[in-house]
């Protein structure tokens, strides 16, 4: 029997408080948060990652890709400080996860109702987010290549030559650089009109996209995204510096084909 109004962990498991507990769970303002509910928080995103990683490293096989051969050395086995900034960049994301959905709740600019669905806020908006993020996400990765700096940030991702484990080696940077590249969605959200579902599928996807990035599948979206892309640059980095589309690096003159020889016999 529970004494006065206080609930236990097995009390909110019970459905009728459990659905009494989402309906008045504040997503936006984690000063009204419990305990519980911080855990809660961080355990159905970091769940959340761990789905969609599973989900990108095994469902493309379904399908029989052809696998882009190595062309550098593979990072077979990963050290303690690979580990470490793992783990730390995935539980960031619960952080970055709060403040995204906070901005968009207070944002004007960002609209949640079904009937404010348009074909501006949603088609044309998704497209705009991707190409406002890699215009920022390109000078950023390009900064890190300085020989200034490059050894201090960026060089730690390029231990590895020949990305293969999806979500794994996609999160596998500095924790500086992995912050700076997660507000960036935030800051093209910020300067693109949109509606909720398109900063969902904006964020989501450009998750599962930055994952293919880092495995062996050759996949394609629509021309526009390409696993081969990404690749590219893990074997020359000083180009294709863009995350998810080629457009800044066509511009910028930092494109560069990759050699489909190269794909002969895979």
């Amino acid at each position: 029997e529970m004494k006065g109004e206080s609930l236990s962990v097995l009390d909110v498991l019970k459905p009728a408080a459990l659905l009494s507990s989402l309906a008045a769970f504040k997503f936006w303002d984690a000063s009204t948060w419990t305990p519980l509910e911080y855990l809660s928080w961080c355990s159905v995103i970091l769940i959340g990652l761990e789905i969609l990683a599973w989900l990108v490293s095994n469902v493309p096989k379904l399908f029989s890709p052809i696998i882009l051969p190595k062309r550098g050395s593979h990072l077979d086995v990963l050290t303690g400080k690979d580990i470490a900034f793992i783990c730390w960049n995935k539980f960031t994301t619960t952080v970055f996860t709060y403040h995204a959905l906070r901005f968009c709740w207070y944002s004007k600019t960002v609209k949640w109702g079904l009937d404010e669905l348009t074909v501006l806020n949603t088609v044309v908006a998704l497209g705009g987010l991707f190409a406002v993020y890699d215009f920022f996400y390109h000078l950023f990765h390009r900064a890190l290549h300085l020989r200034s700096v490059y050894k201090y940030i960026h060089k730690h991702h390029h231990n590895q030559h020949a990305p293969s484990r999806g979500n794994s080696d996609a999160v596998n940077v500095h924790p500086f650089e992995f912050i700076c590249g997660e507000y960036c969605h935030l800051l093209a959200i910020f300067l693109v009109p949109c509606h909720i579902v398109t900063a969902a599928v904006f964020v989501v996807g450009g998750g599962i996209l930055a994952s293919l990035n880092h495995t062996r599948f050759n996949l394609s979206v629509l021309s526009v995204f390409d696993v081969k892309y990404h690749d590219q640059h893990h074997v020359v980095p000083t180009v294709n510096y863009g995350q998810y589309i080629m457009l800044w690096d066509h511009l910028f003159g930092t494109y560069q084909e990759y050699p489909h020889e190269k794909l002969k016999g895979h």
